[in-house]
Formats: structure tokens, sequence, C-alpha cells
């Protein structure tokens, strides 16, 4: 079932954050270090809003909506969701006005707040349907919130500038105009109410007594993932942080990538696990759905690290270059690390409703992130900022390993360990031996030698047990 829907989800998970991949790759050819600064310091910041006040009802939502289908008690669900939804957009729209002219862009126009509004509230409402599709398998709908923003947003933003100019507000709207339509293509197929009111006080206490937590764990881990980014702007200034955006974005979204190839699908079997069967079954699953993270964080976070020399000096625009070769390898690390520790020890407490104790974890992370920053920033500049993050990510994830496994019974999947590391040296290798690619084609071609590597070696392990179940699919077919 995890093989099953995660390659169902699989193209979605491709497409959107590729898309995000390269729009930071080709943003650094056509926008200057403040403009590129602009942009990154408000997407993070609707990250933080998003948090605030939104996603505790999200994670509410995608662990218990089940039950009110199954009770026939939706129609209550969608009048709270509709109540909550709008005073979510309202309240972030707010917000972000706010932190563009006191923090970002003191001096920003118009039509830059009124780009920030319009991308705030489109991508509140994609993140959160997508959530909605998750819950009842609709894997289309999925598909089209987490493709078309990214894809169709950078294309028309592109297009914008092009046309008009190389300020902020451009590529912004052409995200905001593409997640409108995203929205607007999936709301005949997916189930909501026309109503706001009453709200239902019994789904508001509920999903706050889980929620509450999850806002506080989620703004701190927020801290720990952007706080680097606004100590730079604080004391480089906004040129810096457009050029330590590069090589921090493009290893988090890197790491991040690689993570969601495999994570669509994994929590939702996890939950029903634990509705169905209880902790221990639970347990195992997510256990089951580490082993294929870990096979794919693997490879990823060597194979960019054996080759990014040649990634930096072939996609990377030139003013970019020294800072992003040096800062790259650090954040696809800190990245990796949370990338695990979030969507396999973390859903641990998800799954038992201690969500408090990710406010803990966060906590670690996020104290760390800020105190390190401000030191290593001074120390050692842009690359202290992304040391920085790679420190307080091993810090949090060492403290949610240790409740994981002391107090739910979490394991790692150990069998699965010694194969992925063997064929991961095996790919490190052959990439070791190979000269720098000269050119696209090149370095194309030296991906494919290290994947085909790593692929071939895992294959020789567990080729028993694909040809059992082949042999098992063969016998089904037959009678």
């Amino acid at each position: 079932m995890l093989l099953r829907n995660t390659l169902l989800y699989l193209p979605a998970q491709i497409a959107g954050p590729l898309a995000q991949l390269v729009a930071m790759i080709v943003w650094t050819h056509v926008v200057d270090e403040p403009t590129l600064g602009v942009i990154t310091l408000v997407t993070a910041t609707h990250e933080l809003l998003q948090i605030a006040f939104l996603a505790w009802w999200s994670q509410y939502a995608l662990r218990f909506f089940g039950r009110y289908q199954e009770q026939g008690d939706a129609a209550r669900f969608y009048r709270t969701e509709n109540t909550v939804l709008l005073a979510s957009v309202i309240i972030q729209s707010i917000a972000v006005v706010a932190i563009l002219l006191l923090v970002i862009a003191p001096d920003a126009a118009s039509g830059l707040v009124a780009a920030t509004i319009s991308y705030v509230i489109t991508r509140t409402l994609n993140l959160y349907i997508g959530e909605r599709a998750r819950i009842r398998h609709q894997i289309g709908i999925y598909s089209i919130q987490q493709v078309m923003g990214p894809a169709a947003g950078f294309v028309i933003g592109l297009i914008l500038i092009k046309l008009i100019g190389r300020s902020a507000e451009w590529p912004l709207a052409g995200y905001a105009l593409a997640q409108l339509a995203a929205a607007i293509i999936v709301l005949p197929r997916i189930g909501y109410g026309r109503g706001f009111w009453p709200l239902d006080r019994e789904i508001v206490d509920h999903a706050l007594r889980y929620g509450v937590p999850l806002i506080i764990g989620g703004a701190l881990g927020w801290i720990g993932l952007n706080a680097s980014r606004f100590v730079v702007n604080e004391m480089l200034g906004v040129a810096a942080a457009g050029l330590f955006a590069v090589g921090y974005g493009l290893g988090q979204r890197a790491a991040t990538f690689a993570a969601m190839l495999v994570t669509a699908a994994a929590f939702p079997l996890a939950v029903k696990s634990m509705e169905l069967n209880g902790s221990k079954v639970a347990m195992r699953q997510l256990a089951d759905n580490s082993a294929l993270l870990i096979a794919v964080l693997a490879p990823s976070i060597t194979g960019i690290f054996m080759l990014r020399a040649e990634i930096v000096h072939l996609l990377i625009a030139v003013p970019f270059q020294k800072v992003t070769l040096a800062i790259l390898p650090l954040s696809v690390l800190a990245g990796s690390i949370r990338s695990l520790r979030a969507h396999f020890v973390d859903q641990t407490f998800l799954l038992h409703n201690r969500t408090g104790l990710l406010a803990v974890v966060a906590t670690i992370d996020a104290a760390v992130t800020v105190v390190l920053s401000f030191a290593f920033v001074h120390t050692w500049g842009l690359t202290g900022a992304a040391g920085a993050t790679v420190v307080s990510a091993l810090a949090a994830a060492a403290a949610s390993f240790a409740i994981g496994f002391s107090k739910f019974g979490l394991t790692l999947p150990l069998d699965h360990l010694a194969p992925v590391a063997i064929a991961t040296s095996g790919m490190a290798a052959l990439l070791n031996i190979l000269p720098e690619a000269p050119s696209l084609m090149f370095l194309a071609a030296h991906i494919a030698a290290g994947a085909a590597m790593y692929i071939a070696t895992l294959a020789l392990f567990y080729a028993p047990s694909l040809f059992r179940i082949w042999r098992v699919h063969q016998q089904h077919s037959e009678s």
C-alpha cells in the first residue's frame, strides 16, 4: 500500500518542488540580489503566518476529518472550516503587510503590497486544499495544488519580469495568478460547505487543544529554519540576504524535494494504522515509511555534495556562485536532518496526540539557531549562518529521536540501513572518479550514472524480495 500510494503521488511530488528548484536557479539570472532577497523573505514570512494561523487546523483536519465523514457530521466540519479559513486569510494579509513595511521593504510601493497580499491568500488556499485532498486520497486534486502554483506561477512571473520589469512584485503576482487558477479549477470536485454559521464550538475546542502546541512548535520550527535569513538581513543587509538565499534555499528545497517523493502517502497510512490497529502497528508503519525516506535522502545528500562544484558552476549566475558553493552542502545536510525528523520521528507525537512534545523539540531548534546564527555570522559570515542551521538541526533531531525511542517504542529500520549505506558509498565512489562536468549534458549524465549505480546496488540486495512479490502478483493474475 505504501509503495502503491507513493507511486501515485510521485508526479506531483516531483513536478512541484522541481519547479521551485528551477525557479531559484533562474531568478539568479534575471533579478538582482536585493530583489531576490525580498522575494525569499516574503515567502518565508508567509510560511510563518501559515504555521501560526492555519497549519494547526490543517493538521487537525488531516488527523480527524475522516471521523466526521464516517459519522455523517461533515456539514458541521465544513461550516467551521469556512470560518477558520476566512479568519486566517484576513489575519495573514494584515500581518504580512505589517512585516513587509516594517522589516523587509519599508519603501515598498502599492504594487508590491498588493502582490504580496494576493500571494499569501492564494498560497494559503492551495496548501489547505492540498492537505484536504490527501485526507480523502484525491490524488488528482492534490497534484494540481502541488504543481500548478510553483510551475505555472514561475512561468507567469518570468513573463511579467520580461514584459514589465525586474521588481519583486511580478514574480509574486505570477505565483498568485497560478495559485488562484489552481484553487478555482478543483473547487467543484472537493467537498465543502457554503455556510459560516453556526460555528461548532466542540470542533473548535478539540482543534485548539490538538493544534495550539502545533502553532507553538511550528512557529519555533520556522525560527529554526528561517532565523538565519533574517539574521543575515539584519547584520549584513538585504543584498547579502539575497546571496545567502540561493545556496540556502537550494539546499533546503533539494532536501524537501527528496523527502516529498515518498512522504505524501506515508502519514495517512500511519494514521489509518493507528485508528484501526493501535500504537504498535502504527509504529511499525512509521519505521517502514522511514526506510523509504532514508533510501531517498541518503543518495540525495551524497550526490549533491559530490557534484556541488559542477551544479553551482553550470546552473548559478556568476555573482552568486562563490557563496552558493560554500553554503549548499551545509544547507542540504541541515534540510535532510530536518526532513528525517519531521517525516519520521515527529509524526510519532502527532499519532499519539502528544503535540506538546513537538514544541519542546522545536524550542531546541529555534534557540540554538538564533544564538548560533548571530555568533557564527559575526565570525564566519554567510557560511557561518548555514553552519548554525546544521548544528541546530542535529540538536533538535537528537532530542526528537531520544523521546520517540524511549517513550513510544519507535524503532529504526535496521535491516534496510546497511544496503542503503553500501549503495550510497558505491555511488559516491563512482562520482568521485568522474571529472567535473563541462556542460549540462555531462552533468545530467553524471547524475544518471550515480543513480544507476545506486539503484543497481540496491537491486542486488532486494532481488529475492522483488522476485517473490513478482511471483505472487503473477499467481494472482493467473487465478
